[in-house]
C-alpha cells in the first residue's frame, strides 16, 4: 500500500531532545528582565550543545575576529533567532539517526546537506539577504523528505531506487513514479506541521522548481543554486547520483555575478570539515578562529 503524506509525517517530533532547552529559552525571552547571561545559562545546561555552539561560533563559518569565550557572547554576536535555528538544525541531525545503511550512506547524506547549507548561506550573504543563517537551515533541510521516506517507508524507498536505476532518471522523478509525490513535498508537509516560517518552508519545498515558489522565488532559488553547486562539486549525496539541471531563471533571479561562484565553492570546501565535526560529532574542545569565512558583497 502506497503511504500518504499524512502517514509519512504523522508523529515526527519537531524538537526531540532539545524540547526542554527551547522551552526554557522561550520562557527567558518572555521575561521582561531577562538578560543574555540568563539565556546563556539555559543553553549551558546542555554541555554538548554548548560545545557545538562555541565551536561553530569560533570557526570560519562565522569568521568573527575575536574569540567567543561564553555562550552569552555567542548569542550576542550570532543573534537569538540564529542560535535557535542552529539548535533546530542540530536536532534534525539527531532525529534521523539509525537509518539502514542499505538505504542511505548517512555520512554522505549529511555531508551533502551541510555543504548545501553552507553554500546557501554564503550566497545569501553575497546577496545581502537578512538573517543568512536561515539559508543554512534551508540548505541543511532541503532533502529532509528523503530521510522521512527511508525511516517511514523503507519498502517504497527500495522500489524507488529500483526504478531510478532501471530507468536512469532523476531520483525525484522515480519518487513521483512510485508515490505520486517527491521528497520535497514530504519536506513541505513536515515543516508545515512543525510550524516553520513560510519563507523557510517554500525555500525547501521548491528547491527543484524555484520559479513556482510564488513570493519566495528568491529564497528557493538560493537553495536551488547551492544544491546544484554541491552536486557539481560531488560533495556527498542524498541518493541522487546525477547532477540535477540548473534552472537558468533561478540563476537570473539570484542576480549575482558569476565571479562569486568560485568564492562560494571555496567557502564550502574550507568550511565543510568544521561544520561536519560540529553537527555530526560532539565537539571535544573549542577551537580558535579560522580563516576563510563566506565572501562579503563588494561595497
Amino acid at each position: 500500500m502506497t503511504p500518504t503524506l499524512g502517514h509519512l509525517i504523522n508523529g515526527i517530533p519537531s524538537l526531540g531532545s532539545y524540547a526542554r532547552v527551547m522551552a526554557e529559552m522561550e520562557a527567558v525571552l518572555n521575561h521582561p528582565h531577562s538578560t543574555l547571561a540568563d539565556l546563556g545559562e539555559v543553553i549551558e545546561k546542555d554541555p554538548a550543545l554548548t560545545a557545538r555552539l562555541l565551536k561553530l561560533g569560533n570557526s570560519s563559518f562565522f569568521g568573527f575576529p575575536n574569540r567567543l569565550e561564553t555562550v552569552a557572547e555567542a548569542v550576542s554576536v550570532i543573534g537569538i533567532q540564529q542560535v535557535q535555528d542552529l539548535i533546530l538544525a542540530s536536532n534534525v541531525v539527531e532525529l534521523f539517526e539509525g537509518i539502514a545503511a542499505d538505504l542511505a550512506d548517512m555520512e554522505s547524506f549529511w555531508k551533502h546537506s551541510l555543504a548545501c547549507g553552507i553554500g546557501a548561506r554564503c550566497l545569501a550573504i553575497a546577496r545581502q539577504m537578512p538573517k543568512a543563517e536561515k539559508f543554512f537551515v534551508a540548505g541543511l533541510l532541503h532533502d529532509l523528505g528523503r530521510l522521512v521516506l527511508f525511516s517511514r517507508a523503507p519498502d517504497q524507498a527500495v522500489e524507488i531506487f529500483r526504478v531510478y536505476r532501471s530507468r536512469r532518471m532523476l531520483l525525484r522523478e522515480a519518487e513521483v513514479a512510485v508515490l505520486d509525490f517527491d521528497h520535497a513535498r514530504i519536506s513541505q508537509a513536515l515543516m508545515r506541521s512543525w510550524q516553520y516560517p513560510a519563507n523557510l518552508v517554500h525555500a525547501v519545498a521548491y528547491h527543484h522548481f524555484p520559479m513556482s515558489a510564488g513570493l519566495y522565488q528568491l529564497e528557493s532559488s538560493l537553495v536551488h543554486l547551492a544544491d546544484y553547486l554541491v552536486h557539481a562539486m560531488q560533495m556527498g549525496h542524498s541518493g541522487e547520483r546525477f547532477v540535477p539541471p540548473l534552472n537558468l531563471k533561478a540563476w537570473e533571479r539570484v542576480g549575482l555575478a558569476t565571479s562569486i561562484l568560485e568564492s562560494v565553492m571555496r567557502s564550502i570546501d574550507e568550511q565543510i570539515e568544521i561544520v561536519q565535526e560540529t553537527f555530526l560529532k560532539v565537539p571535544e574542545k573549542v577551537e580558535g578562529p579560522e580563516p576563510a569565512p563566506c565572501a562579503q558583497p563588494a561595497k
